[in-house]
């Protein structure tokens, strides 16, 4: 691994950096890497690709992806999944009425969004809904809406992400591409 090293890049960086995305367990982005390790984000740009590298040349289960959004994630690789998905993906352990799947879908594609935004859009009442989903931890209280009553508002988390196996929001089909069908 030595000769793979710039001389940026110091051995413990690498562990460093790798430690973080093992323990993580999911999409970790840059600019958190740097708060927590210390390191530049030039040295934690080299120390992803290295980390990608070794993983390569060792033909290792695990491998380093990256989004858009310069967010990283240490993963096991794609083919693996077909074999294990079925013990380990969160997707079949959790199941979901239709009615959470749809609200679900309203927060993820209009976050920040409040209840009665989402009830207005569904035409029912959703608070038992949102209750199984905040458990199930798919979404979050960002916070509260600055207008009379101040309403709590609510997002997706990286459980949700994980849950879909996304990276990002980005990652989710369009609204176009629904409309097409």
């Amino acid at each position: 691994m030595a000769n793979h090293i710039d001389k940026n890049v110091d051995k413990s960086s690498i562990q460093l950096v790798e430690a973080l995305l093992f323990l993580e367990n999911g999409p970790v982005n840059i600019r958190y890497i740097a708060k927590i390790t210390g390191e530049t984000r030039e040295t934690i740009r080299e120390a992803v690709s290295i980390i990608r590298e070794r993983l390569q040349e060792n033909e290792s289960s695990l491998v380093v992806v990256e989004n858009e959004n310069g967010d990283y994630q240490l993963t096991i690789n794609a083919d693996l999944y077909e074999k294990l998905g079925k013990r380990y993906d969160t997707r079949k352990k959790l199941s979901l009425s239709p009615q959470a799947l749809e609200t679900l879908a309203i927060v993820a594609y209009k976050q920040p969004i409040t209840r009665v935004e989402i009830e207005k859009i569904r035409g029912v009442g959703v608070e038992h809904v949102l209750r199984v989903l905040l458990e199930y931890e798919l979404i979050r209280i960002m916070g509260k809406k600055e207008v009379p009553g101040r309403p709590v508002l609510y997002g997706t988390t990286k459980n949700f992400l994980k849950f879909f196996g996304i990276l990002s929001l980005k990652d989710l089909p369009s609204i176009s591409e629904f409309e097409k069908t």
